[in-house]
């Protein structure tokens, strides 16, 4: 799905979670190569010219998550959980150790080698090699952006960026740390459900008391 596409789905699934539509969905996606800019990049974190980039293909976006650049592609496994926190009796920390837990899961779940998740640096790392980067955003109770996972190869577009504003990360992907190729429409999906069965399944809901 074209990033642009992407985020006018988050913008109409957010819409329906503060209506009270739904108290959340989890967004399953995949995108051309893209570079997005989180709220804390900083100038010189994109190494390359406007117009050497646009003849790669490679799309450039400004977004309101957390973080700095990252870089999307093809072969990445992309969800957006968007939920309403206050509803669903989460917040920031317990979201984001929801997604770390499910990565980890996940990444276990095929055999790759051990990994671990870095708060300090967001994201889960094979033998010091970024493997997913996660950005949140949050307006209103309701979240937008999430968690990207390197599954197939295609990647080179992270040496345009810095990623996460840290110069020379080693960046890999599933399929390199496993030797076997994977399908990331899988592994999003799969993501997602790791991620919902951490999430209340029971909404706590709340309504205007007159005093």
């Amino acid at each position: 799905m074209p990033y642009l596409e992407g985020l006018e789905l988050q913008d109409q699934a957010a819409r329906e979670v503060r209506g009270g539509t739904i108290d959340g969905v989890l967004l399953a996606i995949r995108h051309p190569p893209v570079i997005t800019l989180g709220r804390r990049t900083c100038p010189g974190d994109v190494f390359v010219e406007r117009w050497a980039r646009r003849a790669m293909g490679v799309e450039l976006f400004h977004v309101d998550r957390g973080g700095g650049a990252t870089f999307h592609y093809p072969g990445q496994a992309v969800v957006y959980p968007v939920l309403n926190l206050r509803r669903l009796g989460l917040c920031v920390p317990t979201l984001l150790a929801a997604i770390a837990e499910a990565v980890h899961e996940l990444v276990a779940g095929r055999g790759a080698l051990p990994g671990y998740w870095d708060p300090a640096r967001p994201g889960y790392y094979i033998g010091g090699a970024k493997v997913a980067s996660v950005g949140l955003h949050v307006a209103g109770d309701v979240t937008t952006h999430g968690v990207a996972l390197n599954v197939a190869s295609g990647y080179d577009g992270f040496g345009l960026i810095a990623p996460c504003r840290e110069r020379g990360l080693r960046v890999t992907s599933l399929c390199d740390c496993l030797g076997i190729a994977q399908d990331p429409d899988e592994i999003a999906v799969e993501l997602a459900q790791g991620i919902q069965r951490r999430i209340p399944e029971k909404a706590p809901r709340y309504r205007e008391v007159d005093t």
